[in-house]
């Protein structure tokens, strides 16, 4: 480590954490010199690109930076653990709260200050879990056993009070303290370039690997209903990281939809691509709240799909949130 100062840690594996991360080393006002960054085990190789991308636009190059791969995973956490257990954590920002790979962090080292940054609308489940039955742990007693023959010991009470730094219109209460934020650093980073007149508006649908068995045939008529509003418009659908174009050809064949894989967050590629979009959709995609709390003056639509709905936790409150800063809600 390079500084025997107090450090503060950030804990990021999604570009959602690591957009969040950006925004809360610079609200509380972290210096270069104890600032600690760790990518945790992203799920695929999309992933680590994006997060390679944000990670040199947002101001993390030089910032002392600790990459936790799949394939040397265990390996890097024990000398992690050992350089850790070594120095004074001043705040520990935490981007996934539900991963054990997370958990390792916030219950296996000591902090001054435990902070949860956004991780997409599971900010706003954890959130209430929180409330109603606690932090539950995810680590094994295999892997707690694993653990302490790295030197790592799960010993760490969570505090009483758990800070969150999101972009999300939560309350604070007796168990969470909330910091709501509203992207300074991605506005002042990503200017929103000059739009090309010379090319045509664009429809945007965000794609999200959720629903289950029934996500494909829901989507298919979540298109159709865009495709009604939009007749004469091209539509752009944008692939999340987790979901497969093979699959999407065959759930969206005879329609006139072009898949697309962006290679860098939604928010980015709106920011810098020069295109005009008439409106984004999507079921309930987190991007329907960031594109909307960045670009406040973009049409964005939240899709009511009952089918969906049914199997979303906290579905009110979450619609009633993108309603809330200008979302609007159109049924299938």
């Amino acid at each position: 480590m390079k500084s025997a100062s107090p450090l503060n840690v950030f804990v990021a594996s999604t570009p959602l954490q690591l957009i969040s991360c950006s925004e809360a080393r610079h609200f509380y006002g972290s210096s270069r010199e104890t600032t600690l960054l760790i990518i945790a085990r992203p799920d695929n190789r999309e992933t680590e690109e994006q997060m390679a991308f944000l990670a040199e636009a947002l101001g993390w190059h030089g910032i002392e930076t600790i990459h936790l791969k799949k394939s040397s995973f265990y390996l890097r956490l024990g000398a992690v653990a050992r350089n850790l257990a070594r120095r004074t954590i001043k705040r520990l920002f935490i981007g996934n709260k539900s991963s054990w790979i997370h958990e390792v962090f916030y219950r296996g080292f000591d902090s001054e200050q435990l902070i949860f940054v956004d991780d997409g609308l599971a900010t706003v489940r954890y959130y209430h879990a929180i409330h109603d039955e606690g932090i539950a742990s995810r680590i094994s007693s295999g892997k707690k056993r694993l653990l302490s023959a790295m030197g790592i010991r799960i010993h760490r009470t969570v505090p009483d009070v758990i800070a969150f730094f999101t972009c999300f219109p939560l309350q604070s209460s007796d168990l969470v303290e909330v910091q709501v934020h509203d992207f300074p650093v991605f506005r002042d980073t990503f200017k929103t370039s000059a739009r090309d007149s010379d090319l045509t508006p664009l429809v945007g649908f965000l794609g999200q690997p959720f629903g289950g068995e029934d996500r494909l045939q829901q989507l298919r008529l979540q298109i159709q209903h865009v495709v009604e509003r939009h007749p004469d418009s091209p539509i752009v659908y944008f692939m999340h990281r987790k979901e497969t174009r093979a699959d999407l050809e065959r759930a969206l064949a005879g329609f006139p939809v072009e898949i697309r894989q962006a290679g860098r967050p939604i928010e980015v590629e709106v920011a810098l691509s020069g295109e005009t979009y008439i409106a984004f959709y999507s079921f309930a995609s987190t991007a329907l709240f960031t594109l909307k709390k960045i670009f406040p003056e973009m049409q964005v639509f939240q899709i009511d799909d009952s089918a969906l709905s049914a199997k979303l936790l906290y579905y009110g409150e979450i619609v009633g949130m993108f309603n809330s800063i200008g979302v609007e809600t159109t049924s299938l």
